[in-house]
């Protein structure tokens, strides 16, 4: 899938939503009598090349048939094909491209040759893309079909079109879609569920429809429509409250990271450390706010109740990150068999370093692939050894160690798929999530907190999501809830990436009334959840069988192309029921949860660090002090020992219990674009005192390219390793490509002990 908003999205609208662009010609300003022979030859000119192009491409188009399907092969990067159709004014064409391994963007022209439509769904190498248009003149149509330009990898599409539909035909349908959708909001209306609060610790006098709608399911998902909605969290708190508290459940999972979710369930559990360094050592912004803060500080209250004798528990089911599972892996071999460990340890170096973890992709693919081996036959060890592994550590431990092995070999896996691991990743949640629930034992019911992406049943998308694995595993013992909103405030980083704002709030109007979210604020529903397991037979049913907008936002947001955040979906096929929240506010980070945006520096400043600002921190070089003290790091211009001047810059971490595996320390960003397409030379004094296995210094450089797809392998750093006590001199020299946009400089500990850097110089080489 590419960067949403990169290209114009056209959702697959019902007939109620047919897309008419009319088709007129611009007016020609009044001009002087000399000027006007000029616009004529002009016009003339325009009028012979438009009708070449026209009858060139003609010649290379294929004619398209009501019911035929057409299949070709595309390359990335290769030439478009082109269609042709007849088309009546007034008439609907509905076709369809299936894609097939290639990400395709699909344009159609009018007889003018003028483009009029151009539908390029968010769905990237997989699935359809929909089009539909009313002609606004009688003639001969084109479909242009090319391949995205910053897609990879080659593939196959099918074109086909479905029917042609007559203006009476699209009327009389129009009508009989307007009836639908006005029975099914009469149904909204009349039978959905109306909530209260969405907020905790209110009580639960309203929730018993939700009981029903829960039944004896083992398990239940709960989706969003964004990942910075104040109100969702506040809604899943409430959930998880009431199912704990009135239904028995035991377990909450979250699309965080399994290793590091550890640490949460030790703070919930016991009371023992510290939960909002715990939050934030999950390494995702999006949870680390004060709404799922409060949700976890209420676990705990719950635990630490001596009559709840049924304690809830606290996992993360992602694998988005390697370090921890590493360690934790090494860790266990370690006690069972040193050697082992020490060989995992060696071959899988780079990925338990934080530092380097993101080097992975960077690496040739032969040296990923046996990266993935080793990690796999760690993973076979623990398997052939199960029996005395477990009668030495007990079999509880091996199989949490296991869990973490299997996590890093998930993680790997993603890494290494072409696709940017999509369907490896849905599916890799979808085992932990069914491991947890066998690791809690058969009694064990269990709450999920993930995207509505991720927890639906039926995905719209190329990969098969979470959801579905789930579905084929637990059947009718799971209950998914899907969450829509109306209008409101929610977070996201800004796109495109990169954004100089960063994570801000954003704040987006109603849609459509023919919109699923539409039509459930059409309903005068302000907090309500719709069982959409007992929709009447009939039009209601119909409707909701329809593929209808509704909003799915992630991570990222950009109010340029709000509209491709709009998503086409059959909501009864991927959701059991629905939570609705018809005005929303953005979710409350936490201190150390915001990312601050950044400017480049036009060249760089203070590489001596002898200007402090009134806070004592070194001009011109940036790190968020907050999110380094949550993780324990600190930063600070000190006068104890320079290498030269007066002044150098000393990053420390203190040998204590730590949450999540980061580095930390200050860096400059610059403008790239006085070292495009040179080498640069980084220079620097540093020393180091170092404490425990692993830690180190680094000086780094990175230079970084546009973003044009997050299947972009990121540029690598190149560095320097520090462990000497005393000053030493360092370089590092970078390649700066020829569009880069940024040149980074830095210098990072990794570990714990107390690093220093001083005197850092920069220069290009011929």
């Amino acid at each position: 899938m590419r960067p949403v908003g990169s290209g114009s999205t056209l959702s697959q609208p019902s007939a109620f939503e047919s897309t008419v662009i009319p088709t007129s010609a611009r007016a020609i300003p009044t001009a002087p009598a000399r000027g006007r022979a000029a616009i004529a030859v002009l016009a003339t000119l325009l009028a012979a090349a438009t009708q070449a192009a026209v009858a060139q491409q003609t010649t290379d188009t294929v004619a398209l048939e009501v019911g035929r399907a057409l299949e070709r092969p595309m390359a990335t990067g290769g030439a478009a094909h082109h269609y042709r159709i007849h088309l009546a004014a007034g008439q609907q064409l509905r076709a369809v491209v299936q894609q097939r391994g290639v990400d395709v963007v699909v344009a159609v022209y009018g007889p003018d040759g003028r483009r009029l439509l151009e539908v390029d769904s968010p769905n990237g190498d997989q699935g359809p893309e929909p089009v539909r248009l009313v002609a606004p003149t009688t003639g001969s149509y084109r479909l242009e079909i090319g391949p995205y330009p910053e897609a990879a990898g080659d593939g196959r599409y099918e074109v086909r079109v479905e029917s042609v539909l007559s203006e009476a035909e699209v009327a009389a349908e129009l009508a009989a879609d307007r009836a639908r959708h006005d029975s099914a909001t009469a149904w909204l209306a009349r039978s959905a569920v109306r909530l209260r609060t969405p907020e905790a610790g209110r009580g639960f006098d309203d929730m018993a429809p939700i009981g029903a709608m829960v039944g004896r399911a083992r398990l239940v998902s709960l989706g969003e429509a964004t990942h910075g909605t104040r109100e969702f969290f506040q809604l899943k708190h409430r959930m998880l409250e009431y199912l704990v508290a009135e239904h028995g459940f035991t377990v909450f999972g979250i699309e965080a990271t399994m290793p590091e979710g550890f640490d949460v369930n030790h703070y919930v559990l016991t009371g023992e450390g510290d939960p909002a360094k715990a939050l934030a050592g999950l390494y995702f912004w999006t949870w680390d706010t004060e709404e799922v803060l409060d949700m976890i500080r209420w676990m705990r209250q719950w635990n630490a109740d001596p009559r709840h004798r049924r304690k809830v528990k606290f996992y993360g089911f992602d694998m988005q990150s390697a370090p921890l599972a590493v360690r934790r892996t090494v860790e266990y071999l370690r006690s069972v068999e040193p050697a082992e460990a020490a060989r995992a340890e060696s071959t899988l170096a780079l990925v338990v370093n934080p530092f380097t973890d993101g080097e992975f992709e960077a690496l040739p693919a032969d040296e990923r692939r046996a990266m993935l081996a080793s990690a796999r036959a760690v993973l076979a060890r623990f398997d052939e050894q199960r029996a005395a592994w477990g009668r030495r550590t007990g079999a509880a431990a091996w199989a949490v160690a296991r869990q973490h092995a299997r996590v890093l070999v998930q993680n790997l896996s993603m890494r290494l798929a072409p696709d940017g691991g999509f369907a490896v990743r849905d599916r890799s949640m979808a085992e932990n999530a069914r491991w947890i629930l066998e690791y809690e034992g058969p009694d064990a019911r269990m709450v999920i907190w993930a995207h509505n992406g991720h927890v639906a049943s039926d995905s719209t998308g190329a990969a098969v999501a979470m959801g579905q694995h789930l579905r084929r595993m637990l059947g009718d013992s799971m209950v998914v809830f899907g969450f829509a909103f109306g209008r409101g405030g929610f977070q996201a980083m800004e796109m495109p990436f990169p954004s100089r704002r960063g994570l801000i709030v954003f704040d987006v109007p109603p849609l459509p009334d023919s919109t699923l979210d539409g039509t459930l604020a059409r309903a005068g529903l302000r907090l309500a959840a719709v069982d959409l397991r007992r929709l009447p037979a009939g039009p209601v049913a119909a409707w909701f069988a329809e593929r209808h907008g509704t909003r799915r936002i992630g991570a990222g947001f950009g109010d340029a192309f709000a509209a491709n955040f709009v998503s086409p979906e059959v909501t009864a096929h991927q959701y059991d029921a629905l939570l609705y929240v018809d005005s929303t506010t953005a979710a409350r980070p936490n201190r150390a949860g915001g990312r601050p945006p950044s400017n480049p520096l036009p060249a760089p400043v203070n590489l001596d660090f002898e200007d402090v600002d009134a806070e004592g921190r070194p001009i011109g070089w940036s790190f968020n002090a907050a999110r380094l003290r949550t993780f324990d790091f600190g930063v600070s211009v000190t006068a104890e020992r320079p290498a030269a001047g007066l002044r150098c810059v000393e990053v420390r971490r203190d040998p204590v219990r730590h949450y999540g595996e980061l580095f930390g320390g200050p860096s400059q960003l610059l403008d790239a674009t006085p070292y495009r397409g040179r080498r640069v030379r980084v220079r620097a004094m540093a020393r180091a005192d170092l404490v425990g296995r692993g830690s180190e210094a680094r000086l780094w450089a990175q230079a970084a390219r546009p973003l044009v797809s997050i299947l972009q392998p990121p540029e690598r750093r190149a560095s320097a390793v520090v462990t000497l006590g005393e000053w030493r001199p360092y370089e590092i020299v970078v390649e700066v490509p020829a569009d880069a946009t940024t040149l980074t400089i830095g210098f990072a500990l990794v570990g714990d002990g107390r690093a220093w850097v001083d005197a850092v110089s920069l220069e290009t080489l011929p």
